[in-house]
């Protein structure tokens, strides 16, 4: 026995636990105890040398008052010495063993010769061996007891770490670490700790998550279940937790879990995924949101079922939940059917979608006043170093072969994974991380994909198109035989960036003189229309339009409120509170203070557009239209679990709208 300092002991299983002497000599005393007051003289007899049996051991029973020193330490001792020494003796085997687990493993004959099944013995049955025990007796006792307990406690008490110990975490230490894990389980922890037959990774994923609130915490089940978002309940994770249990690697994806959970308790994360789950999630990807990204990327938007398959998929990357849970309206997304075309889209995604989607998600959060988290993060892998686990690991996939295999075949996340003897979620997470880049197209499908606008788009942007067209005045041929592009392309590239085509060829010789201080003052300051101003300049409107370019004057937007309707609404905006005169910007200004008016006392906007007989876009676009033109917000958008409602700032907009209308009504 190794003492320090005259009062620590640092030997056997306390040696990377140092312990006050006296905290260990309880421990003797409360095993010798355990040994003189439980052990029959004949199991005692097998448990020391024969010689030392024949000569000291007493058959008689010991005291019977014996087991009364747990209370009172010393009082009524062995009446025999040897007694006493034999019980040192088997105390000091087991406490001299060179660590917990060993040590475990000696006191497991002397646990099992107390009763016939360890099962019949709890983890908190040491209590009742006597006052003062270290830490350290309790961590040999529940190594002593691994092979009878159930998983569930396996991982409660963190048997496969150096030191197993009762929970120690309180309830709001186990709330904090469910804010940083998603429901869905980190895809590529999921793919490491899933056999590849047998648990399907996306019915293991919740899980996963759920049991990762239960080392070191009281946490039962189907709290944990409840805690990550109530995807599944506490009957799901015991059911596959015994899955896990079956399989030889179980005591290494124990170790997993112990070391994630502990990583998360003492690391921040950038990603709430408690908020994450609460968010409103209804304007997520909106339709021409979708196809503006095909668009630019090239991608064919289908008929539905692909764009469902983004937002579904952008919809767990952002919440962490199941993809089923995206608010949808046709449903079936939790049939076979749609998760094995949600397969194909993953072969079909290009770097240019992912990183466009990617885009989208960061909007998204934006929009929710989210502006310091990652759409994604994970763990870091070097968590599983040297541990055997029944997952493939994603990292050892080829990836240049990956990227040839997925462009083959009819089914090639499947056919990838045969190939590369992989599984199929493996292949999944690669390809969502590194997509492959599109194979090259022949002219009818460059045509079908939309790809030959998209390079037309690249090769001729707006302004250089309104360069050529308007104030070089070339020809839609000329400007097809210097870009390389057919006159239909360029003439709905021209329709989609708005620019009028002329009808025959014109006159370009320029009618009069406008000087850019006139311009600026109509045009800039006045807001009056180029037509208008063309009319009083006795010329055309393209001219005039020149003579802007001429003098490095932005044109406005087309589509915009005529002149008097302009001029006219900024006088009746110095009419409004000064709270409002921001939101007068343009026609429609009235109706969309309106809408606000009688939207703030719904739950959600949703509800709201259905009763205000409008689609639930629009009046999204009028509100941020209205927040953007005031400079705050006006609401809190509707969390799960929590209605919408006004800011500060939107209850004085609301006063003040409700003040506007009540001088309108008193007027004449």
């Amino acid at each position: 026995m190794e003492i320090i300092d005259g009062a620590t002991a640092a030997f056997g299983p306390y040696r990377t636990s140092p312990q006050p002497a006296s905290a260990v000599l309880a421990d003797i005393r409360a095993l010798g105890i355990r040994v003189l007051s439980d052990l029959p003289a004949a199991v005692l007899r097998e448990q020391i040398p024969a010689d030392i049996a024949e000569a000291h051991l007493s058959t008689d029973a010991v005291s019977p008052h014996t087991g009364q020193t747990m209370e009172r330490p010393g009082f009524m001792a062995p009446p025999r010495a040897a007694d006493t020494a034999v019980a040192v003796t088997m105390a000091l085997s087991i406490l001299e063993q060179p660590g917990i687990h060993p040590a475990g493993e000696a006191m497991r004959s002397l646990l099992e010769a107390v009763r016939e099944e360890l099962t019949q013995i709890s983890a908190t049955s040491i209590d009742n061996w006597g006052r003062g025990i270290s830490p350290v007796l309790q961590s040999v006792h529940l190594a002593a007891l691994t092979p009878s307990l159930r998983p569930s406690e396996y991982v409660r008490y963190r048997i496969t770490t150096e030191t197993p110990r009762r929970p120690t975490r309180t309830t709001r230490d186990i709330e904090q670490r469910a804010r940083k894990i998603p429901t869905m389980f980190w895809p590529p922890w999921t793919i490491r700790l899933a056999p590849p037959e047998g648990i399907h990774a996306r019915a293991l994923a919740p899980v996963l998550a759920a049991l990762l609130l239960i080392p070191d915490s009281r946490t039962s089940l189907d709290q944990a279940a409840g805690l990550i978002g109530d995807a599944i309940d506490g009957t799901e994770v015991s059911r596959l937790l015994q899955e896990l249990d079956d399989l030889p690697q179980w005591p290494d994806t124990a170790t997993a879990l112990d070391r994630l959970a502990d990583y998360l308790d003492a690391n921040s994360t950038p990603i709430d995924y408690g908020r994450r789950r609460l968010l409103d999630y209804t304007g997520l990807l909106p339709h021409d949101r979708w196809l503006e990204i095909c668009r630019r990327t090239g991608t064919p938007p289908g008929t539905g079922r692909r764009e469902r398959i983004a937002r579904s998929q952008l919809f767990q990357r952002l919440s962490g939940l199941p993809a089923e849970s995206v608010p949808d309206d046709l449903g079936g997304l939790d049939s076979a059917e749609f998760r094995a075309t949600s397969l194909r889209f993953t072969a079909l995604q290009t770097p240019e979608l992912v990183h466009a989607l990617q885009q989208e998600a960061l909007s998204f959060l934006a929009s929710h006043h989210i502006h310091d988290e990652p759409v994604t993060w994970q763990p870091p892998a070097t968590l599983l170093a040297g541990l055997s686990l029944p997952g493939p690991d994603p990292a050892h996939v080829d990836l240049p072969r990956l990227h040839q295999l997925v462009r083959e075949r009819q089914h090639p996340v499947q056919h990838a994974a045969q190939v590369l003897g992989t599984t199929v979620e493996a292949i999944r997470h690669v390809l969502d991380e590194h997509p492959a880049p599109a194979p090259p197209l022949t002219k009818s499908t460059a045509r079908a994909t939309g790809r030959i606008r998209q390079q037309a788009r690249q090769a001729i942007p707006s302004e250089r198109f309104t360069r050529l067209y308007l104030d070089e005045h070339r020809s839609l041929q000329q400007i097809a035989t210097l870009a390389g592009f057919s006159r239909r392309v360029l003439t709905d590239l021209a329709k989609e960036y708005g620019i009028p085509l002329r009808e025959g060829p014109k006159d370009y010789k320029r009618r009069g003189t406008v000087e850019r201080a006139w311009l600026i003052e109509q045009y800039v300051h006045r807001r009056r229309t180029l037509p208008d101003l063309a009319r009083e300049a006795g010329m055309s409107t393209a001219n005039m339009a020149r003579w802007a370019h001429t003098h490095n004057i932005p044109l406005r937007p087309r589509g915009g409120a005529s002149h008097q309707t302009v001029l006219r609404t900024a006088d009746e905006a110095e009419a409004l509170p000064v709270i409002l005169r921001k939101a007068l910007t343009g026609p429609y200004a009235r109706q969309r203070l309106a809408r606000f008016l009688a939207a703030q006392s719904y739950p959600t906007l949703t509800e709201a557009a259905q009763d205000l007989g409008i689609h639930q876009s629009a009046l999204v676009i009028q509100i941020n239209r209205l927040e953007r033109d005031l400079g705050k917000a006006l609401l809190e958008r509707a969390e799960r679990g929590r209605a919408m409602k006004l800011t500060p700032f939107g209850e004085k907009v609301i006063a003040a709208i409700s003040t506007m209308q009540g001088q309108i009504a008193s007027q004449p």
